[in-house]
């Protein structure tokens, strides 16, 4: 999100100079010091950046910038929906209208959002910006949760929402630059697994299963492994407490300490190797699985479960990373490129690269002319003559 302005005494001395500069502005000089005043009283975006240090000063600069803004926030009403992980290799065409493309999708709490760009054949910049998808409200432009510098190319995001966030990313390429960049998201787990040397694949009980014959359920998720096993930090964080006797034995409670204001809640140890108020650093050893409790007739587990405000299902926070999204199915040189729907067979358009028909937008018509903007495993992102935008496969 755009910063603020400083709104400091110094800070009206600095909007009046501007101000003032501005009005006086009648050659290069001046200008160019009314922008270095206005870089100090608020940030700009790498567009903005971009935009102003670039594209302005071409013949037809004004009308550039203005139609290429136009072309993001057009992408921010786009509502083409993928899923994670996603790799998409876009064509830059050099048509203003087709240099921004926007990605929505759904992020659990609990997973680790990266978003690479890859440059291919072009040294020009990519940007990308990130925002929050509220029901049934507007994107506003300035509002990004996140964006990347161009010489980044790429961000790394972590909802703190519970239920998880809907998000919508809009990448977009400088006008009139060719050749093409391939785009990746993936996920990966928030958390370090608690138990060292196991994995997800040691999870045998999960939130929400039966416990005390249905009289309440369980609020964690239960690792098994052999006993002794250390257990370890999942984060950076301090010791909040720790406790012998009840339900969970001996126990191991971890206040995060990177900033997600969640504890993390070890039971049934068999040794407890930390101290109240000892901070500790993400891998730490904290304890040994055991079986104390009300685990003493199972197999030597742990009982992990995170809190804040409530309980919250840990599964999502330790399920191992995405798997490579799927290779590229379809070409995008420039002979082998459809220019017009097949002659025969039935080609839809649809809202996202899947095959479910709850995602069909209309049957495109045979030898349809259309434009190429991308390509996804066996999908393109094409944009109709009536100026749709949607994936299609033509095989």
């Amino acid at each position: 999100m755009r910063n603020r302005l400083i709104t400091s005494p110094a800070s009206f001395v600095l909007l009046a100079l501007l101000t003032l500069l501005s009005a006086c502005a009648c050659n290069g000089f001046l200008d160019d010091v009314a922008d270095k005043v206005e870089d100090i009283v608020t940030r700009r975006t790498p567009r903005e950046s971009f935009a102003r240090d670039y594209l302005r000063d071409l013949p037809t600069g004004d009308s550039l910038t203005a139609a290429w803004d136009s072309a993001f926030v057009s992408a921010l009403r786009d509502t083409l929906l993928i899923d994670l992980p996603h790799r998409e290799v876009v064509r830059r065409t050099g048509e203003l209208e087709l240099t921004a493309l926007s990605y929505r999708f759904y992020l659990p709490a609990g997973r680790m959002l990266t978003v690479q760009v890859e440059r291919k054949g072009t040294t020009g910049p990519v940007f990308g910006e990130l925002f929050a998808v509220e029901m049934q409200q507007a994107i506003d432009p300035d509002d990004a949760i996140a964006r990347w510098e161009p010489e980044e190319d790429g961000i790394v995001y972590e909802t703190d929402s519970r239920g998880g966030e809907e998000l919508l990313l809009v990448v977009q390429s400088a006008p009139a630059d060719m050749g093409a960049y391939s785009l990746v998201l993936r996920t990966d787990p928030a958390l370090l697994f608690p138990v060292a040397g196991h994995s997800s694949r040691n999870i045998q009980s999960f939130w929400g299963d039966s416990r005390s014959g249905g009289a309440r359920q369980h609020k964690g998720n239960d690792i098994f492994a052999p006993r002794g096993t250390p257990l370890v930090a999942v984060s950076d964080g301090i010791v909040r407490s720790t406790k012998i006797g009840g339900l969970g034995g001996k126990t191991v409670w971890l206040r995060d300490g990177e900033g997600r204001g969640l504890t993390y809640y070890y039971a049934h140890l068999d040794s407890q190797l930390v101290r109240p108020g000892q901070i500790v650093s993400r891998g730490d050893t904290l304890g040994l699985v055991g079986n104390t409790g009300n685990a003493r007739t199972t197999p030597p587990h742990l009982h992990f479960g995170i809190y804040r405000n409530g309980a919250r299902d840990p599964f999502p926070y330790l399920l191992g990373p995405d798997g490579e999204p799927d290779d590229l199915r379809y070409s995008l040189d420039e002979d082998a490129i459809p220019v017009r729907v097949p002659a025969s067979g039935r080609h839809y358009l649809r809202r996202s690269p899947a095959r479910d028909q709850d995602v069909v937008v209309r049957q495109l018509d045979n030898e349809e002319p259309v434009t190429v903007l991308s390509a996804t495993d066996r999908f393109y992102r094409i944009r109709t003559g009536e100026g749709e935008t949607g994936y299609a496969n033509f095989d």
